[in-house]
């Protein structure tokens, strides 16, 4: 079963983020740290995606990010899927981080890896586990997102139980898209998915609150209606 890809449906759902509390999460993190976590907020690049960039792909005259390889399990492996591996548009501001990073980077060679090991002197990728663990959900603990304690010595601890990673982000951006009303194949294409309703149905978290809106417009206007003619109230 090696080679065989099975869909699989899940109960999780998935902890969302506000613009406002990425800002905050990005402002408790240094380099690289910093840059890696605004392109995966800002693209919805899986973070396997992220880490397995080398500077080859990231087109700065074209504006564009090129997704060639992922790496996972500490593997090079391919895109998830074909539409996967459709490039992403790199932003101007994006840019500037990249291109800041890229300056820093004692690996800033086409076919070295962006977000190259200090450890193993660049020649893999950092760990998803590790960067997520040792920077992200202490930043968001930082933040006030993620529930913490002080620890004897004073030094703030993460101890939320609520699964909180890189995915999170991804998430986070489709469901302010879809918040914001961006057209669902817009949506669809920016985070590559092979059909549109995968989009809808995995990253419609937003809607809730319209449906909460549209609820209360009719039962405002119910009400409304009958206190002005009888002083109707909730029991």
């Amino acid at each position: 079963m090696r080679f065989v890809r099975c869909k699989t449906t899940s109960g999780y759902e998935a902890m969302i983020i506000t613009p406002e509390q990425a800002y905050e999460i990005v402002r408790n993190l240094r380099e690289p740290e910093r840059t890696l976590t605004l392109l995966a907020a800002g693209t919805g690049l899986r973070i396997s995606e992220c880490l397995g960039l080398q500077w080859q792909d990231a087109n700065f005259a074209d504006a564009m990010i090129h997704v060639r390889r992922t790496w996972t399990c500490g593997q090079v492996g391919l895109p998830k899927t074909k539409a996967s591996k459709g490039p992403v548009p790199l932003h101007p501001l994006l840019a500037e981080f990249l291109l800041s990073w890229k300056q820093k980077t004692p690996y800033p060679q086409p076919g070295d890896w962006v977000f190259a090991s200090f450890r193993l002197h660049g020649k893999q990728p950092r760990v998803a586990n590790m960067l997520v663990e040792d920077y992200l959900r202490p930043a968001a603990a930082k933040a006030g997102i993620l529930s913490s304690h002080r620890d004897d010595c004073g030094r703030l601890v993460e101890d939320d139980p609520r699964r909180f990673g890189f995915h999170n982000l991804r998430h986070s951006l489709a469901s302010f898209l879809v918040r914001i009303r961006t057209d669902p194949k817009t949506v669809q294409t920016l985070l590559r998915h092979s059909d549109v309703k995968l989009t809808l149905q995995f990253y419609s978290h937003a809607v809730s609150q319209d449906r909460m809106a549209a609820a209360g417009e009719m039962l405002t206007a119910i009400l409304s209606h009958a206190v002005d003619q009888s002083g109707l109230k909730a029991d």
